[in-house]
This record gives structure tokens, sequence and C-alpha cells, in this order.
């Protein structure tokens, strides 16, 4: 296995004209989202823009999507005020980027994305997931606030019970049920999200781009409020990042045991 002080972990690809697939690639950490990971997805989206693309694929490859964010190596309190957010403002550069790219971003998941990489998923305009994905949002359990965007996508659209019952709990929504509540465009069976994903992008290649890429802006004034909630989610993460909690679900995260916020 490749080691991780050389690994790249963001693969690049071009399977047909007018499509990008950004891979991430480290399954030694489950794809956890680290800095680099994080700002080589965005350097992706911004070449597939200079390359006038009409679609960009973001898979974590056939096995799984993505741990999350990557706990070891997150900054903490010694890092002043922002430091346990300073991770987070990678994350919301990239969101942001999806979200107004006039590219269309399609997610491909199989097995599961959890954390901040929901979070992504949640920032497509298309997913396709493997039958028996799941997504999950372990923020509780780790001591801190839901982030990524996930506490605004999320009640906007599964409804504020459902919504609390994945933020505050944890719960897993498969992928039947994401397709079900609208989260997941279509389902297909195990090991080939990646494949229909490209499939779908070189539809929309062969299509209107132009048209499609406005109307993109268009469905984007449903999120037009985006950058005011993650502005607020910065500073929430880094207050929780601070707190006694935010250090026990760390290390219990580290120490695989399961955390005593008692």
């Amino acid at each position: 296995m490749t080691s991780e002080r050389f690994a790249v972990p963001v693969c690049h690809e071009h399977p047909s004209p007018r499509v990008t697939l950004l891979r991430i690639d480290r399954p030694h950490r489950r794809n956890a989202l680290d800095a680099e990971t994080i700002k080589l997805l965005k350097a992706g989206l911004e070449e597939s823009a200079r390359r006038r693309d009409a679609a960009v694929v973001i898979t974590g490859g056939d096995e799984f999507f993505s741990s999350g964010g990557d706990v070891a190596s997150m900054p903490g309190p010694e890092d002043g005020v922002f430091g346990p957010a300073a991770r987070l403002s990678l994350i919301h550069d990239l969101v942001t980027s999806m979200v107004h790219a006039d590219q269309l971003i399609i997610g491909a998941v199989e097995r599961y994305a959890l954390g901040a990489a929901w979070g992504i998923v949640l920032a497509c305009d298309l997913v396709v997931a493997a039958d028996n994905a799941y997504f999950k949002a372990p923020f509780a359990a780790r001591g801190m606030t839901a982030d990524a965007g996930t506490a605004y996508h999320l009640p906007r659209r599964l409804g504020q019970q459902r919504a609390a019952a994945h933020l505050y709990l944890g719960e897993p929504l498969t992928a039947a049920d994401a397709r079900t509540a609208g989260l997941v465009t279509e389902t297909v069976e195990a090991g080939h999200a990646t494949a229909r994903a490209v499939e779908l992008a070189a539809a929309l290649a062969a299509g209107p781009i132009q048209s499609n890429a406005i109307t993109k802006s268009l469905l984007a004034q449903d999120r037009a409020d985006l950058a005011g909630f993650l502005a607020n989610e910065r500073t929430a993460m880094s207050l929780a990042g601070h707190g006694a909690d935010a250090r026990e679900g760390q290390t219990a995260f580290l120490e695989r045991r399961e955390p005593n916020f008692l």
C-alpha cells in the first residue's frame, strides 16, 4: 500500500469529454478528509471550471465514499480562538464552490458518507448511491456541533424532527430512505455508483451545458442564505471546540472507546 507520506489523496480523471472525476484516495484512512484532501478537491473544481466542463463527479471509489473529517489531524484549542474551526473554513470554501459552480456536481457514494463527507454530498446537484450505502452525522458522539452545512441542509430537506434524530442521536439514513426523501437521485447495485455517475455526467456533457448552468443558478437561489449560515457555523464550531465535550469526544474516538461526557 502506498505510504501516507507519498499518497495522492485526490486523483483527477477525465473519463469522457467535458467531464472531470475527482476520486478521494486515502483508503488507509477510510478516505478521511484532511486539509490537503479538501484543498485538492477545490482545486479540482477550479480546474474543471477552466476546462469549461459540463459536470464533475466526486467519488471515494468503489469501497466507500468517506469517513468524514480526519479527527487525528484536526486543530485544537491550542491553535487559537478559531483553531478548532480552521479545517472548517476549507470545507466551507469547497461547499460554496460546489453550490456556485457552473458545472453540475454529481456525488457517487459507496458504503457510507459520514459527518463532513455527508455535508459534501448534500452540496451535490445529483447523487448516485449504492443500494447498501448509508449516511450518518456522528458529530454529537464526538462532542462537536454539526458542520459542513449538514444542519443547514437536513432540516430544509427532511424536516425539523427527522433532522434532529440525525444530528442529536446520530441515526443513520439508508440510501433507500435518502432517495425517498429526495436526497439521492438514484440507487444502484453496490460497486456501480461511480460508473453510473460517470454515465450521467457524460449525458450532461452531451446536453445543453449553458442552459443547465443557468438552471443550476436558479436552483441555487434556494440556498441564498447559505453563506450566512456557514459563518455562524464556524463560530459555533470554535465555541464547541474549546469545551470539555469536544476534548472527551476526540480523545474517545482516537482511543477507540465510547465517550464519557459526565
